[in-house]
């Protein structure tokens, strides 16, 4: 399964999609309870959904405070993908509890909802964990800026992240400083950055005019990679163990610290 879908200009993460569904399905249950007569559960839900996101959001930047301390803004950039939702039920569930503590006739309105939204999230995440073993690192073959070829299926037997960008690409030009660096900190990783659809000599300019130097550049100007990797939007980023096995794929921009969330899965 991919880590996002397409909707026409529009990609989404699954998370995201289950965390709508989720909501959906509580908003729902809570309309059809109060239609039997029970009390209207609806604000204490979205101050709930609230509450859930910012723990969420908060508990992640906690974990990675030294790295967003170096860049403070971007714990605006929410679109980077890093939430905990473990820190965001619990946090939820304490809030939700603590409303209820004096009102005993809301609790099956609050609870039965609650519930079903956090069965679903959580659902949702054990799907994406368990999902079938994806494929390993494919024998694919290009050839690099400076003219070598790069095979990689041989670079097995060390850590491989694939970014598949593009010069045209805001989100990848964004987060390309980030990857430079560190690429050039983490050399335990191979960085490969196979360039789709664009010819050589395009991409060489655009490079030299962001002043970005990158080792293991490589030219795919017919999207195998896109292909064969079932890219679903700009940026996609993958990340390989040693022995070749897929252990994290991000549809859209990384920071820095979404980098390192990643990387950790190496362990």
């Amino acid at each position: 399964m991919n880590e996002a879908v397409a909707l026409g200009p529009l990609v989404l993460p699954w998370a995201f999609l289950h965390l709508c569904v989720a909501i959906a399905a509580s908003l729902a249950v809570a309309a059809l309870l109060t239609r039997r007569h029970k009390p209207d559960a609806g604000p204490l839900l979205w101050r709930s959904l609230w509450i859930a996101l910012v723990f969420a959001r908060l508990g992640f930047l906690y974990q990675y405070k030294e790295l967003y301390a170096e860049h403070p803004l971007s714990v605006l950039n929410l679109r980077d993908g890093g939430w905990s939702p473990e820190v965001g039920i619990i946090a939820m569930w304490m809030y939700a509890t603590f409303q209820l503590r004096n009102s005993p006739a809301m609790r099956l309105s609050a609870t039965v909802p609650l519930a079903l939204g956090t069965a679903i999230v959580i659902a949702g995440q054990i799907q994406l964990v368990m999902r079938p073993a994806a494929e390993p690192l494919p024998a694919l073959r290009f050839e690099q800026l400076n003219g070598e070829p790069i095979d990689l299926a041989a670079l097995r037997g060390k850590p491989v992240l694939i970014n598949l960008w593009a010069t045209w690409c805001g989100p990848c030009i964004r987060e390309m400083p980030m990857l430079e660096q560190a690429q050039h900190d983490q050399t335990d990783v191979h960085f490969v950055f196979i360039n789709q659809g664009e010819d050589a000599a395009h991409v060489a300019k655009w490079l030299g005019q962001q002043r970005l130097t990158l080792g293991n550049v490589a030219i795919d100007e017919r999207r195998q990679a896109s292909a064969v990797f079932k890219q679903a939007g700009y940026p996609t980023t993958l990340l390989f163990d040693a022995s070749g096995r897929l252990v994290g794929k991000r549809t859209g921009e990384l920071s820095q610290p979404a980098l390192a969330a990643m990387l950790t899965r190496l362990r």
